[in-house]
Protein backbone atom coordinates (compact mmCIF):
# COMPACT_ATOMS: atom_id res chain seq x y z
CA UNK A 1 0.00 0.00 0.00
CA UNK A 2 0.82 3.70 -0.62
CA UNK A 3 1.96 4.91 2.77
CA UNK A 4 2.76 8.06 4.72
CA UNK A 5 6.56 7.48 3.21
CA UNK A 6 5.43 8.08 -0.06
CA UNK A 7 3.35 10.82 -0.09
CA UNK A 8 5.92 12.68 1.58
CA UNK A 9 9.23 11.70 -0.79
CA UNK A 10 6.80 12.89 -3.18
CA UNK A 11 5.73 16.47 -2.16
CA UNK A 12 9.66 16.44 -1.20
CA UNK A 13 9.95 16.27 -4.76
CA UNK A 14 7.65 18.53 -6.22
CA UNK A 15 8.88 21.38 -4.03
CA UNK A 16 12.52 20.48 -5.09
CA UNK A 17 11.38 20.38 -9.00
CA UNK A 18 9.66 24.02 -8.24
CA UNK A 19 12.73 25.71 -6.06
CA UNK A 20 15.16 24.26 -9.29
CA UNK A 21 13.08 25.78 -11.72
CA UNK A 22 12.47 29.20 -9.93
CA UNK A 23 16.42 29.21 -9.97
CA UNK A 24 17.23 28.85 -13.28
CA UNK A 25 14.60 31.13 -14.62
CA UNK A 26 16.16 33.18 -11.92
CA UNK A 27 19.50 32.49 -12.73
CA UNK A 28 21.18 31.27 -16.06
CA UNK A 29 18.05 30.80 -17.94
CA UNK A 30 16.45 34.25 -17.54
CA UNK A 31 17.76 35.83 -20.38
CA UNK A 32 16.81 32.87 -22.19
CA UNK A 33 13.51 32.41 -21.05
CA UNK A 34 12.78 36.25 -21.43
CA UNK A 35 14.35 36.01 -25.02
CA UNK A 36 11.91 33.17 -25.99
CA UNK A 37 8.73 34.61 -24.20
CA UNK A 38 9.13 38.25 -25.76
CA UNK A 39 9.20 36.23 -29.63
CA UNK A 40 6.72 34.96 -28.60
CA UNK A 41 4.59 37.55 -28.22
CA UNK A 42 5.85 39.27 -31.28
CA UNK A 43 4.98 36.50 -33.58
CA UNK A 44 1.58 36.37 -32.20
CA UNK A 45 1.14 40.36 -32.20
CA UNK A 46 2.06 40.23 -35.91
CA UNK A 47 0.19 37.12 -36.77
CA UNK A 48 -3.04 38.90 -34.78
CA UNK A 49 -2.12 41.83 -37.06
CA UNK A 50 -2.09 39.75 -39.82
CA UNK A 51 -5.57 38.40 -39.69
CA UNK A 52 -7.23 41.27 -38.93
CA UNK A 53 -5.98 42.44 -42.34
CA UNK A 54 -7.16 39.90 -43.86
CA UNK A 55 -10.48 40.20 -42.31
CA UNK A 56 -10.83 43.86 -43.57
CA UNK A 57 -9.82 43.13 -46.60
CA UNK A 58 -12.15 40.53 -46.94
CA UNK A 59 -14.67 42.71 -46.03
CA UNK A 60 -14.18 45.19 -48.26
CA UNK A 61 -13.97 42.64 -51.13
CA UNK A 62 -17.35 41.67 -50.04
CA UNK A 63 -18.94 45.17 -49.63
CA UNK A 64 -17.32 45.38 -53.36
CA UNK A 65 -19.27 42.58 -54.26
CA UNK A 66 -22.32 43.31 -53.22
CA UNK A 67 -22.61 46.90 -54.37
CA UNK A 68 -21.53 45.31 -57.80
CA UNK A 69 -24.53 42.99 -57.22
CA UNK A 70 -26.77 45.68 -56.50
CA UNK A 71 -25.57 47.43 -59.15
CA UNK A 72 -26.48 44.93 -61.94
CA UNK A 73 -29.17 43.31 -60.27
CA UNK A 74 -32.31 45.91 -61.36
CA UNK A 75 -31.43 45.60 -65.25
CA UNK A 76 -31.31 42.36 -65.34
CA UNK A 77 -34.01 41.62 -63.56
CA UNK A 78 -36.55 44.36 -64.58
CA UNK A 79 -39.63 42.95 -65.83
CA UNK A 80 -38.74 39.42 -64.64
CA UNK A 81 -41.72 39.10 -62.73
CA UNK A 82 -43.84 41.66 -64.75
CA UNK A 83 -47.21 41.01 -64.10
CA UNK A 84 -47.18 39.04 -61.05
CA UNK A 85 -48.70 39.47 -57.74
CA UNK A 86 -46.97 38.89 -54.44
CA UNK A 87 -47.89 38.81 -51.15
CA UNK A 88 -44.60 38.83 -48.55
CA UNK A 89 -45.17 36.88 -45.21
CA UNK A 90 -42.34 36.92 -42.48
CA UNK A 91 -42.25 34.38 -39.44
CA UNK A 92 -41.15 35.24 -35.91
CA UNK A 93 -37.74 36.05 -35.92
CA UNK A 94 -37.35 37.56 -39.79
CA UNK A 95 -35.45 40.54 -39.85
CA UNK A 96 -37.49 43.22 -40.86
CA UNK A 97 -35.15 45.49 -42.50
CA UNK A 98 -34.22 41.72 -44.65
CA UNK A 99 -38.28 42.00 -45.35
CA UNK A 100 -37.52 45.43 -47.06
CA UNK A 101 -35.03 44.83 -48.86
CA UNK A 102 -36.74 41.58 -50.08
CA UNK A 103 -39.76 43.70 -50.73
CA UNK A 104 -37.79 46.30 -52.54
CA UNK A 105 -36.10 43.76 -54.97
CA UNK A 106 -39.33 42.35 -56.00
CA UNK A 107 -40.96 45.58 -56.78
CA UNK A 108 -38.08 46.44 -58.94
CA UNK A 109 -38.51 42.99 -60.40
CA UNK A 110 -41.82 44.21 -61.76
CA UNK A 111 -43.96 42.43 -58.66
CA UNK A 112 -46.95 43.91 -57.24
CA UNK A 113 -46.64 43.62 -53.47
CA UNK A 114 -50.48 43.02 -52.32
CA UNK A 115 -48.53 43.46 -48.96
CA UNK A 116 -46.77 41.95 -45.91
CA UNK A 117 -48.67 39.40 -43.59
CA UNK A 118 -46.58 38.67 -40.13
CA UNK A 119 -47.08 35.81 -38.68
CA UNK A 120 -46.76 36.21 -34.46
CA UNK A 121 -45.70 33.91 -31.72
CA UNK A 122 -49.26 32.58 -31.04
CA UNK A 123 -49.32 30.73 -34.63
CA UNK A 124 -46.87 28.04 -33.01
CA UNK A 125 -47.30 28.01 -29.57
CA UNK A 126 -48.41 24.60 -28.04
CA UNK A 127 -50.47 26.51 -25.39
CA UNK A 128 -52.62 27.93 -28.06
CA UNK A 129 -53.37 25.05 -29.89
CA UNK A 130 -56.46 24.49 -29.22
CA UNK A 131 -57.65 27.91 -29.65
CA UNK A 132 -56.28 27.41 -33.31
CA UNK A 133 -58.03 24.26 -34.14
CA UNK A 134 -61.31 26.27 -32.94
CA UNK A 135 -60.75 29.28 -34.94
CA UNK A 136 -59.32 27.54 -38.22
CA UNK A 137 -62.49 25.10 -37.65
CA UNK A 138 -64.86 28.34 -37.99
CA UNK A 139 -62.70 30.04 -40.94
CA UNK A 140 -62.46 27.10 -42.67
CA UNK A 141 -65.84 27.94 -44.44
CA UNK A 142 -64.34 29.97 -46.43
CA UNK A 143 -61.83 27.75 -48.09
CA UNK A 144 -62.89 25.62 -51.22
CA UNK A 145 -61.70 23.03 -51.40
CA UNK A 146 -61.76 21.98 -48.09
CA UNK A 147 -58.40 20.83 -46.93
CA UNK A 148 -57.81 17.21 -46.52
CA UNK A 149 -58.43 15.94 -43.11
CA UNK A 150 -55.17 14.06 -42.93
CA UNK A 151 -53.70 17.66 -43.13
CA UNK A 152 -54.26 18.05 -39.67
CA UNK A 153 -55.10 21.23 -37.82
CA UNK A 154 -51.70 22.52 -39.05
CA UNK A 155 -52.86 22.09 -42.62
CA UNK A 156 -56.33 23.95 -41.94
CA UNK A 157 -54.90 26.78 -40.70
CA UNK A 158 -52.23 27.27 -43.57
CA UNK A 159 -55.56 26.91 -46.28
CA UNK A 160 -57.49 29.55 -44.43
CA UNK A 161 -54.46 31.83 -44.64
CA UNK A 162 -54.02 30.94 -48.29
CA UNK A 163 -57.49 31.45 -49.10
CA UNK A 164 -56.86 35.17 -47.31
CA UNK A 165 -54.13 36.21 -49.13
CA UNK A 166 -53.93 34.79 -52.70
CA UNK A 167 -55.47 32.41 -55.52
CA UNK A 168 -54.56 30.65 -58.73
CA UNK A 169 -57.05 32.72 -60.78
CA UNK A 170 -55.23 35.52 -62.35
CA UNK A 171 -58.94 37.28 -63.11
CA UNK A 172 -59.05 37.20 -59.15
CA UNK A 173 -55.39 39.18 -58.47
CA UNK A 174 -56.03 42.23 -57.45
CA UNK A 175 -59.49 42.28 -57.21
CA UNK A 176 -60.99 43.20 -53.50
CA UNK A 177 -62.16 39.62 -52.29
CA UNK A 178 -65.02 40.50 -49.23
CA UNK A 179 -64.07 36.56 -48.09
CA UNK A 180 -60.76 36.89 -48.09
CA UNK A 181 -61.04 40.14 -46.06
CA UNK A 182 -63.02 38.27 -43.47
CA UNK A 183 -60.68 35.49 -43.30
CA UNK A 184 -58.18 37.96 -42.86
CA UNK A 185 -59.83 40.10 -39.99
CA UNK A 186 -60.35 37.03 -38.24
CA UNK A 187 -56.56 35.95 -38.16
CA UNK A 188 -55.55 39.78 -37.57
CA UNK A 189 -58.06 39.92 -34.45
CA UNK A 190 -57.04 36.75 -32.94
CA UNK A 191 -53.49 38.40 -33.14
CA UNK A 192 -51.91 35.41 -34.98
CA UNK A 193 -50.72 37.48 -37.54
CA UNK A 194 -50.23 41.66 -37.93
CA UNK A 195 -51.20 42.88 -41.62
CA UNK A 196 -49.25 45.54 -43.40
CA UNK A 197 -51.15 46.89 -46.79
CA UNK A 198 -54.00 44.88 -48.39
CA UNK A 199 -53.12 41.81 -49.06
CA UNK A 200 -56.86 40.76 -49.15
CA UNK A 201 -56.41 41.63 -52.86
CA UNK A 202 -55.47 38.71 -53.09
CA UNK A 203 -51.49 37.90 -55.17
CA UNK A 204 -50.96 35.28 -57.37
CA UNK A 205 -47.26 34.20 -55.33
CA UNK A 206 -46.45 34.33 -51.84
CA UNK A 207 -42.76 34.11 -50.16
CA UNK A 208 -41.91 33.76 -46.80
CA UNK A 209 -39.35 34.79 -44.93
CA UNK A 210 -37.56 32.92 -41.96
CA UNK A 211 -34.98 34.12 -39.97
CA UNK A 212 -32.22 32.09 -37.55
CA UNK A 213 -33.61 29.31 -35.72
CA UNK A 214 -31.94 30.66 -32.42
CA UNK A 215 -34.42 33.61 -33.20
CA UNK A 216 -37.73 32.34 -33.88
CA UNK A 217 -40.41 32.06 -31.36
CA UNK A 218 -39.90 29.22 -28.42
CA UNK A 219 -36.24 28.56 -29.34
CA UNK A 220 -34.74 26.49 -27.12
CA UNK A 221 -38.28 24.90 -26.26
CA UNK A 222 -38.50 21.48 -28.17
CA UNK A 223 -42.70 20.93 -27.83
CA UNK A 224 -42.41 24.77 -29.74
CA UNK A 225 -40.10 23.48 -32.30
CA UNK A 226 -41.71 21.10 -33.04
CA UNK A 227 -44.62 22.28 -32.98
CA UNK A 228 -43.52 25.39 -35.50
CA UNK A 229 -41.35 22.63 -37.84
CA UNK A 230 -45.08 20.94 -38.71
CA UNK A 231 -46.97 24.14 -38.51
CA UNK A 232 -44.59 25.67 -41.27
CA UNK A 233 -44.38 23.21 -43.53
CA UNK A 234 -48.08 23.04 -43.68
CA UNK A 235 -47.68 26.90 -44.41
CA UNK A 236 -45.42 26.57 -47.21
CA UNK A 237 -47.71 23.63 -48.95
CA UNK A 238 -51.06 25.39 -48.30
CA UNK A 239 -49.73 28.81 -49.90
CA UNK A 240 -48.26 26.93 -52.55
CA UNK A 241 -51.02 24.74 -53.04
CA UNK A 242 -53.42 28.09 -53.35
CA UNK A 243 -51.49 30.35 -55.26
CA UNK A 244 -49.46 29.55 -58.97
CA UNK A 245 -45.68 29.43 -56.95
CA UNK A 246 -44.49 29.78 -53.76
CA UNK A 247 -40.54 30.57 -52.19
CA UNK A 248 -39.55 30.03 -48.78
CA UNK A 249 -36.76 32.06 -48.01
CA UNK A 250 -34.17 32.81 -44.96
CA UNK A 251 -30.67 33.65 -44.43
CA UNK A 252 -28.02 30.88 -44.41
CA UNK A 253 -28.53 29.47 -40.77
CA UNK A 254 -31.89 28.81 -41.46
CA UNK A 255 -30.80 26.46 -44.14
CA UNK A 256 -26.91 25.27 -42.60
CA UNK A 257 -28.01 25.30 -38.68
CA UNK A 258 -30.29 22.11 -36.95
CA UNK A 259 -33.77 23.17 -36.61
CA UNK A 260 -33.45 26.19 -39.28
CA UNK A 261 -36.55 26.07 -41.31
CA UNK A 262 -34.83 25.80 -45.21
CA UNK A 263 -33.12 22.70 -44.00
CA UNK A 264 -36.40 20.94 -43.10
CA UNK A 265 -37.92 21.83 -46.14
CA UNK A 266 -34.95 20.63 -48.09
CA UNK A 267 -34.71 17.41 -46.26
CA UNK A 268 -38.70 16.34 -46.85
CA UNK A 269 -38.46 15.29 -50.59
CA UNK A 270 -42.02 16.02 -51.37
CA UNK A 271 -42.28 19.10 -49.67
CA UNK A 272 -39.11 20.23 -52.12
CA UNK A 273 -40.40 18.35 -55.09
CA UNK A 274 -43.01 21.64 -55.24
CA UNK A 275 -41.85 24.54 -52.60
CA UNK A 276 -38.49 26.32 -53.24
CA UNK A 277 -36.63 27.79 -51.25
CA UNK A 278 -33.51 30.04 -51.25
CA UNK A 279 -30.72 31.07 -48.60
CA UNK A 280 -28.69 33.93 -48.12
CA UNK A 281 -31.49 36.47 -48.50
CA UNK A 282 -29.70 38.86 -46.47
CA UNK A 283 -27.08 39.28 -49.05
CA UNK A 284 -28.47 41.10 -52.87
CA UNK A 285 -27.30 37.58 -54.19
CA UNK A 286 -29.59 35.93 -52.48
CA UNK A 287 -32.26 37.85 -53.77
CA UNK A 288 -31.65 38.19 -56.78
CA UNK A 289 -32.01 34.04 -56.25
CA UNK A 290 -35.47 34.24 -54.86
CA UNK A 291 -36.37 37.05 -58.01
CA UNK A 292 -35.65 33.95 -60.20
CA UNK A 293 -36.91 30.93 -57.92
CA UNK A 294 -40.11 32.94 -58.11
CA UNK A 295 -40.22 33.21 -62.03
CA UNK A 296 -39.10 29.18 -62.22
CA UNK A 297 -41.91 28.31 -59.96
CA UNK A 298 -44.39 30.30 -62.33
CA UNK A 299 -43.34 27.91 -64.88
CA UNK A 300 -44.18 25.07 -62.72
CA UNK A 301 -40.57 23.96 -61.42
CA UNK A 302 -38.76 23.77 -58.47
CA UNK A 303 -35.39 23.92 -56.83
CA UNK A 304 -33.39 24.22 -53.59
CA UNK A 305 -30.72 27.50 -54.15
CA UNK A 306 -28.19 29.28 -51.75
CA UNK A 307 -24.52 28.79 -50.62
CA UNK A 308 -25.89 26.05 -48.15
CA UNK A 309 -24.40 22.92 -48.63
CA UNK A 310 -27.55 21.26 -48.62
CA UNK A 311 -28.90 23.79 -51.74
CA UNK A 312 -28.93 22.02 -55.01
CA UNK A 313 -27.54 24.59 -57.00
CA UNK A 314 -26.63 28.46 -56.51
CA UNK A 315 -29.11 29.86 -58.38
CA UNK A 316 -31.85 28.57 -61.11
CA UNK A 317 -30.55 27.74 -64.73
CA UNK A 318 -31.81 30.53 -67.23
CA UNK A 319 -34.66 29.77 -68.50
CA UNK A 320 -37.65 30.80 -71.05
CA UNK A 321 -40.27 33.67 -69.54
CA UNK A 322 -43.49 31.46 -68.70
CA UNK A 323 -46.51 32.36 -71.02
CA UNK A 324 -49.59 33.88 -70.12
CA UNK A 325 -48.30 36.74 -68.08
CA UNK A 326 -48.07 35.35 -65.03
CA UNK A 327 -47.35 31.70 -65.98
CA UNK A 328 -48.41 28.90 -67.71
Amino acid sequence: MIDFRYHLVSLVSVFMALAIGVVLGAGPLKEAIGDTLSNQVAELRADTEDLTQAVENREVQIADRDAFIESVTDPLLAEQLGGTSVVLITLPGADSDVADALGEQLAASGATLTGRVALQPRWTDPEQQAFRTTLSGQLVQYVEPRPPAASGPAGELAAVLARAVVTTDIAAAGQSDPEAATVLEGLRASELISVDGDPAQLATTAVVLAGPPDEAAGAGDADWAEAAAQSYTALALGLDAGSRGSVVTGPVASAADPGGLLAQLRADEDVAAVVSTVDAVDTPMGRATTVLALREQLGGTAGQYGVAENAAALLPAAAAPPAGGEGG
